[in-house]
């Protein structure tokens, strides 16, 4: 009997470290697990229908992104807020965007282009209606470009920085200036355009 040859049409198998890591770090992103809450290994193993390593090995990985604190025999747990590393992360951030901005732009396609545009008319619309989700979904426009320059060593600094950035982002309407982050959308649809 011959061998039946895959389709290349299928999606990639991902490992499930890799899964449970995107359900947990969804889960803590939109508080479903809540700063400074508890992770017990049998429970997340039980929620998340996997055995101890991938939940371990996921904790591990959100540890590094500064989304979950470990202290050995005590604790592990969902990191709390913190106006400090905020404001130390974000400025660092800002930074790693300014160079996405340079370096992806003139990686894009004419498709990638469009559809990078539409989500900041997307974004620029949420900023307007002062949609507490517009900052995060303006961070992730600009992670898109970092992924377009095509630097697997700048992508790999930029994504968990933004992640983290995103999760310690204040909540609150007032902690904002929605001015600056509009400025920012009309100097990224103004980078894409040329």
């Amino acid at each position: 009997m011959p061998i039946p040859t895959s389709n290349p049409d299928a999606a990639p198998r991902r490992l499930l470290r890799e899964v449970v890591f995107e359900k947990m770090l969804a889960a803590i992103v939109d508080g479903t697990l809540e700063p400074g809450e508890r992770l017990n290994d049998d429970q997340l193993v039980k929620w998340l229908g996997v055995s101890r390593t991938p939940v371990r090995e996921a904790i591990a990985q959100l540890q590094t992104y500064g989304l979950v604190e470990i202290e050995a025999n005590r604790f592990t747990r969902v990191a709390a807020r913190d106006d400090i590393v905020y404001a130390e992360a974000a400025q660092f951030l800002a930074g790693l965007h300014t160079l996405a901005r340079e370096w992806g732009s003139g990686n894009l396609d004419a498709a990638r282009r469009k559809t990078l545009l539409g989500s900041i008319a997307s974004v620029k619309k949420q900023l307007k209606a002062r949609d507490l989700h517009g900052p995060g979904a303006l961070l992730d426009v600009q992670g898109e470009l970092a992924k377009a320059s095509g630097n697997a060593l700048f992508v790999g600094t930029e994504e968990p920085l933004r992640i983290r950035v995103n999760f310690l982002r204040p909540r609150e309407v007032d902690s904002y200036d929605w001015d600056a982050l509009l400025a920012v959308t009309d100097e990224l649809a103004e980078a894409l355009k040329n």
